[in-house]
C-alpha cells in the first residue's frame, strides 16, 4: 500500500500564504479616515480573492470569500450568501446557458452559418471571404456564448483548411484564426444576450447603486462599439498580413458547408422562443425611450429580464414534439452547465455591493483624497486609464475578476467625485474586461486559439498586442460617448 502524505506544489502553496498574509495584514492595519475597520477588511479580502481566484483556484476562494466577508463587519454569513449566490444576476447567467444551449442543439448555429457563407458578397476575393469568417464569428458571438461559438467556429474553418490544402506551417490559416476568433470575443462585447461577462458587469453597477441598466441600453452602446472595433481590426489585418492565397483557384465554400434540409417543427419552435426572449428583454428598455410614463411599458418593466430567461426555460421543457421535450432541462443542469463559472460570478457581483457600502466607507474615503486628485484631469483621460487598465488586467488575468475590480472602481470614483458617467463607465469597463486577445490565461476563447493546431503563437501576440492597444481607444471615444447619453 502506497503511503501518502500531505503536499502541495511549491509556488501554489506560496500564493495561497501570500494571499493569507494579505488578509491578515488588512486585518490588523488601521482603517484611514473616513474608511472604516470593516472597509478595510473588505478591501483585504478583496485583494487576496481577486489574485486568489485568477492564480489558484476558480472555485474554492469565492466561497472562502463568503466566510472572510462574513467576519468583516460588513454584512453576516447568510447577507454574503444571499448577495452572491442569491443575486438575480446568477439565475440569469444560469437560464442563459440552458438556452444557448437549446439553440445549438436544434441546428440553427449550423444553418445560419451555411446561410451567411453562401451569399455572394462572401465569396467574391479571398479578402472578402477571409473578414467575413471574422464576422461570421462575431454575429454568433453576440448572440451565444462566446466559448460555444468559438468551438463551432473553429471546426468550420478547419475544414475549410483542410479542404484548400493549407497546413500549420502556412500563413493564411494563422491569420484567420486570428480574425474569426477575436470576431467572436468582439461579439460578445457587443450585447448582454446569453454573455454572463456583461451581465457581471451590469450586476456589479446594480449592486453598487440600486439602479439597472436595461439590455436596450447596452446594445445601444455596444453594437455602433464593436462593429467600429471590428472595422478598424479588419483594416489594420488587411494592411499589415501578407497571407498565400494562391490556393483559393478552385475553392468552392459549398464542399465544407453542412447539407441544409427545411428547418423541422422542433427548430422552429426553438428558434421562436429564444429570440422572443430575446425580444422581451430589449423591448422594454427601447418603448422605454419614447414613453417612460404609459402603464403597460412600466408593467413589462416590472418583470424584468430574469422573469423572462426563466419563462422561456420552462417552455423548452414543456413544449414536446414526438413526445420528446424540445430540451431536457435536467439532463443539461446536471451534465452541461459549468456551475464553477456561477460561484465565480456570484462573488464577483457581491464585491460590488459590499465594497461601495457605507459601511465600509470607501466611497467617502475616495471621495475625500481620490476627488481632489483628479478632479482637474479631463473624464475622457480618467475612463481612457480606466479602460486601458481593464484591457491590460483581463488579457494577462481572469476576466471575471478584470469587471469586477474596475467596473466596482469606476462605479465608486463616479459615486464619490462625480467625475465619470456611472452608466457609461460600467459599460465601458464590461466591454474592455470582455476584450481578451492574448494570453490563454485571459480567457477560454484566447486558450482555444493558442491550442488550435493552426495557430501561431507569434501571430496571436502579434495582433493581440495592437487590439489592447486600439480597443481602450474606440471604446472611450466611441462607446463612453455613447453611453453618457443613454
Amino acid at each position: 500500500m502506497m503511503t501518502q502524505k500531505f503536499s502541495m506544489e511549491k509556488p501554489k502553496l506560496i500564493k495561497i500564504a501570500l494571499c493569507l498574509l494579505i488578509v491578515a495584514i488588512f486585518w490588523a492595519m488601521p482603517a484611514p479616515a473616513p474608511m472604516t475597520t470593516a472597509g478595510i477588511r473588505v478591501i483585504g479580502v478583496f485583494i487576496s480573492t481577486v489574485i486568489l481566484l485568477s492564480a489558484v483556484d476558480t472555485v474554492w476562494p469565492a466561497m472562502l470569500a463568503v466566510v472572510l466577508l462574513s467576519r468583516t463587519g460588513a454584512t453576516t454569513l447568510n447577507g454574503a450568501i444571499g448577495g452572491s449566490l442569491g443575486n438575480w444576476v446568477v439565475y440569469f447567467v444560469l437560464m442563459t446557458f440552458i438556452m444557448t444551449h437549446a439553440l445549438n442543439e436544434s441546428g440553427f448555429t449550423s444553418r445560419l452559418v451555411a446561410k451567411f457563407m453562401s451569399q455572394k458578397f462572401v465569396n467574391r476575393n479571398p479578402w472578402t471571404f477571409t473578414i467575413s469568417l471574422g464576422i461570421l464569428g462575431m454575429i454568433l458571438g453576440a448572440f451565444i456564448d462566446q466559448v460555444p461559438a468559438a468551438a463551432f467556429m473553429l471546426a468550420f474553418v478547419n475544414r475549410i483548411y483542410q479542404e484548400l490544402g493549407y497546413t500549420r506551417e502556412d500563413s493564411y490559416p494563422h491569420i484567420t484564426n486570428i480574425i474569426t476568433l477575436f470576431g467572436v470575443n468582439i461579439g460578445g462585447a457587443m450585447t448582454p444576450i446569453s454573455h454572463s461577462l456583461i451581465i457581471l458587469g451590469l450586476g456589479v453597477y446594480e449592486s453598487a447603486t440600486g439602479q439597472s441598466i436595461s439590455l436596450f441600453t447596452y446594445l445601444l452602446f455596444g453594437i455602433p462599439t464593436g462593429i467600429v472595433l471590428f472595422i478598424l481590426m479588419a483594416l489594420i489585418v488587411r494592411l499589415l498580413a501578407k497571407p498565400d492565397f494562391s490556393r483559393f483557384k478552385d475553392f468552392d465554400v459549398n464542399k465544407v458547408l453542412d447539407q441544409q434540409g427545411p428547418m423541422d417543427l422542433r427548430e422552429k419552435v426553438t428558434v421562436f422562443v429564444f429570440f422572443l426572449t430575446v425580444l422581451l428583454w430589449i423591448i422594454p428598455g427601447f418603448l422605454k425611450l419614447f414613453i417612460p410614463d404609459a402603464a403597460f411599458v412600466t408593467t413589462l418593466n416590472s418583470y424584468g429580464i430574469t422573469f423572462w430567461a426563466t419563462l422561456s426555460v420552462v417552455l423548452m421543457g414543456i413544449i414536446s414534439i414526438d413526445n420528446k421535450p424540445l430540451i431536457d432541462v435536467r439532463d443539461i443542469v446536471n451534465r452541461h452547465i459549468n456551475w464553477g463559472i456561477l460561484i465565480f460570478i456570484s462573488i464577483g457581483v457581491y464585491f460590488g455591493s459590499v465594497i461601495c457600502a457605507e459601511e465600509t466607507g470607501v466611497n467617502a474615503f475616495m471621495s475625500a483624497y481620490i476627488s481632489p486628485l483628479i478632479s482637474h484631469v479631463p473624464t475622457m483621460a480618467v475612463v481612457l486609464i480606466i479602460a486601458y487598465a481593464a484591457v491590460f488586467m483581463t488579457n494577462f488575468a481572469s476576466n471575471v475578476s478584470t469587471i469586477t475590480v474596475m467596473t466596482g472602481l469606476g462605479v465608486a470614483l463616479g459615486m464619490s467625485t462625480g467625475v465619470v458617467n456611472l452608466v457609461a463607465i460600467s459599460m465601458v469597463t464590461s466591454f474592455c474586461g470582455s476584450a481578451a486577445y492574448l494570453m490563454p490565461s485571459s480567457f477560454a476563447v484566447i486558450a482555444m486559439l493558442h491550442g488550435n493546431e493552426y495557430s501561431s503563437k507569434n501571430q496571436i501576440y502579434k495582433y493581440g498586442i495592437l487590439m489592447m492597444i486600439l480597443t481602450p481607444l474606440v471604446v472611450t471615444l466611441i462607446g463612453y460617448s455613447i453611453g453618457t447619453m443613454l
